[in-house]
């Protein structure tokens, strides 16, 4: 995947909301809706038969299941493994009777659709992004309450009502909800969703919603980089050029919890945020924390399922980008740090041409590689990112 095809991606599934309009105006800034699209694109995100697309993942699934109700009378069932498809059925069902909207975790590879649309978004916003199906009953609702994350909501089958509140958008920190209570939704407004419709609802949003009718719905969940991600990175950088940084704090290493040798922590601390700042007075320094940012978010994605047959790769083979594939490559005078979801491959400096071209391209010959190689060397470094995932033969 190239930042062309992922922003493709987006752009088809916000239609007809444009993808300028979808950064400038709405991300981060407030809710958003589109209703009574009909996109067949949103809608089909989990295939043709959505319910036997989830149920037939019941090995993945019946034994994760949570769920949330707004006023509980009974508890819920207990999640639990269970032997095929019918059984999974029946789990969900005794979850519905007690009035538990049952919410599905870490959905994110269940249909290939999603798969792309979720790794599109991670290109875009250099995020892990997550994925939660939440299936409900006619009447089921939910308490109101706000996320900590970004959340676009496709409806995928059945109708909902959502709640969504008009004030500004808090974008807390993620653990900003310990021990408070639930939010006041104040002044709001309602949105009835059909299969095919999208919302877009900022981090900090208060809301809540009630099943019209039983429904099926997908949570995509993501923050994007923000400010305090950007000042993470250089402090990250500054700590791979820097002993000091990497060294204890205070004089000893229990000084912190026994509140001894507080002035040394405390120039520790002035001195450390100096060095910072001077060094991020250069445009470069920035640029290559924030690359480096980049490469541990991909190192942190799900490994790429490979293809393991290499065997018949020539120079005349046609080769693709697998449509998850990502990547960030960091090189130094001595070598090329390439990396891809859950896996980091070390490369001889020569090939950086050859590995920008292919991160470039979604498909290609392998004797359209550039660099000073043999062809022994093109083939063989495709067949390497065959093996890893990245790369597939057409």
């Amino acid at each position: 995947m190239i930042l062309s095809t992922a922003q493709q991606i987006l752009s088809k599934i916000l239609t007809p909301c444009t993808y300028e309009q979808f950064f400038s105006d709405i991300v981060s800034r407030r809710p958003f809706a589109l209703l009574s699209g009909q996109s067949p694109e949103r809608a089909s995100m989990l295939g043709s038969d959505p319910k036997k697309a989830i149920l037939g993942e019941f090995e993945k699934y019946a034994h994760t299941l949570t769920c949330h109700i707004h006023t509980p009378k009974v508890p819920p069932p207990v999640a639990r493994k269970v032997a095929n498809a019918e059984a999974f059925q029946a789990l969900i069902r005794e979850y519905h009777e007690r009035g538990y909207t049952v919410r599905l975790p870490e959905v994110i590879d269940i249909a290939p659709q999603l798969s792309e649309f979720t790794r599109a978004l991670e290109f875009i916003f250099e995020k892990p992004v997550g994925v939660v199906i939440f299936w409900s009953e006619a009447g089921a609702a939910a308490p109101v309450h706000h996320d900590e994350i970004d959340v676009i909501v496709v409806q995928i089958t059945g109708t909902k009502r959502w709640f969504i509140s008009d004030e500004p958008a808090t974008l807390p920190n993620v653990w900003k909800g310990i021990g408070e209570g639930p939010p006041p939704l104040g002044r709001y407004t309602t949105y009835d969703v059909e299969p095919g419709d999208l919302l877009y609802v900022p981090r900090g949003t208060a809301h809540t919603v009630q099943s019209t009718s039983e429904s099926i719905h997908l949570s995509i969940g993501f923050v994007p980089v923000t400010v305090r991600d950007g000042l993470n990175a250089v402090l990250d950088h500054m700590a791979d050029l820097d002993r000091n940084i990497r060294s204890n704090i205070g004089l000893r290493a229990d000084n912190v919890s026994g509140g001894q040798d507080q002035n040394a922590i405390f120039e520790q601390i002035r001195a450390g945020l100096k060095k910072l700042s001077e060094q991020c007075q250069t445009d470069e320094f920035i640029l290559q924390a924030m690359a480096k940012r980049r490469s541990r978010m991909v190192y942190d994605l799900p490994k790429l399922k490979s293809d393991k047959t290499t065997s018949t790769i020539h120079v005349n083979s046609k080769i693709k980008h697998n449509p998850l594939s990502i990547s960030q490559l960091i090189g130094t005078a001595d070598i090329l740090d390439w990396c891809q979801p859950a896996e980091k491959i070390l490369i001889h400096p020569g090939a950086e041409q050859a590995l920008r071209f292919i991160a470039a391209n979604v498909e290609f010959k392998v004797m359209d590689i550039p660099g000073e190689l043999g062809d022994d060397v093109r083939i063989a470094l495709v067949s390497r990112l065959i093996t890893s995932g990245f790369l597939q033969a057409k």
